[in-house]
């Protein structure tokens, strides 16, 4: 009677350990879950930044060829008036 009784404790307490077990696995892939969520979200926005980062860039390079152009009207305007000037 006293090994059967040790038998059952020691199921039980296996039984408690396989119970406890499940129930950190299952917190555990809970938390890999969200981590994966976060991750997704995380990589969408810098993805989302990396476009914005690419329009601001192309709207930069098209203002400093506007500038540039606007800059060679304006030297094109002075040398004209200058020439001008001279006869």
């Amino acid at each position: 009677q006293t090994l059967s009784l040790e038998l059952h404790s020691l199921r039980v307490h296996a039984e408690e350990s396989a119970l406890s077990h499940e129930r950190e696995l299952k917190s555990l892939r809970d938390q890999a879950t969200t981590a994966a969520k976060q991750r997704d979200s995380a990589l969408r926005e810098a993805e989302d930044a990396r476009a914005q980062l690419r329009l601001a860039l192309e709207a930069r390079a098209a203002g400093r060829r506007e500038l540039l152009e606007a800059q060679r009207e304006a030297r094109e305007l002075r040398e004209c008036r200058e020439a001008e000037r001279r006869q």
